[in-house]
């Protein structure tokens, strides 16, 4: 008997878990929402819909800052980016890491599909020529070089109605958010991170402000 109310009581506690579909289409899951916001939205669902409890999946993507997490059921993949930090589980819990929710999808290759790819530094049409050139032309070559890679790290941060980028002057590197994150001086020093490792560009100073120049947090990228 006590074996068959205990299957009872197990069972009403499952009907009344939440599935991915219904936390999805709930509105719960929004683009630019943290890790730890993404597995509050979790909290009432099966344990094998839950992409950050020991079991689910995840990949890093390091050369472009990004990482995939998904349930042990595999229903969903969530797209993260700005990850320096990804999801580590141990037995009981997982340490969920950091970046935002860029996307979902219902497949690993459409999650794939979705990253950032990384920008590559443009070469100069005359470097059959570099070997003849004077100090003064090499000097004027490096100009143009580092200002493309600018206008490169600029549109990194351009995607219209979410994020957007720009060098007030030479010394800032201004990034506007329409969700900044609530720990935007980690969001700067990532940017940092990716402007010196993927551009090969510093000397300024990274501000996060959000859409009506609320600023949000900074990082000097020296």
């Amino acid at each position: 008997m006590k074996k068959l109310f205990g299957i009872v009581v197990l069972s009403l506690l499952l009907s009344g878990c939440a599935t991915t579909e219904s936390i999805v289409s709930s509105g719960k899951i929004k683009k630019n929402i943290s890790k730890s916001q993404l597995s509050d939205a979790f909290l009432t669902s099966y344990p094998s819909e839950d992409p950050l409890l020991p079991g689910a999946g995840s990949e890093y993507h390091s050369e472009v800052a990004s990482e995939i997490i998904w349930g042990e059921n595999e229903k969903k993949y969530y797209v993260f980016r700005y990850v320096s930090e990804p999801v580590s589980c141990g037995v009981l819990l997982c340490k969920y890491g950091n970046g935002t929710l860029e996307s979902w999808h219902d497949t690993l290759d459409q999650a794939r599909a979705s990253l950032p790819k990384k920008e590559k530094n443009k070469t100069s049409n005359s470097t059959s020529k570099s070997l003849t050139t004077s100090s003064q032309s090499s000097t004027s070559s490096s100009i143009n070089s580092e200002a493309e890679r600018r206008k490169a790290l600029v549109k990194r941060w351009y995607d219209p109605g979410y994020t957007e980028a720009s060098f007030p002057q030479k010394e800032s590197f201004w990034i506007f958010l329409k969700s900044p994150p609530p720990n935007a001086d980690l969001y700067a020093e990532l940017a940092c991170r990716i402007a010196k490792s993927e551009y090969n560009l510093s000397g300024f100073t990274i501000t996060v402000w959000d859409f009506n120049k609320k600023k949000y947090g900074k990082a000097r990228c020296y």
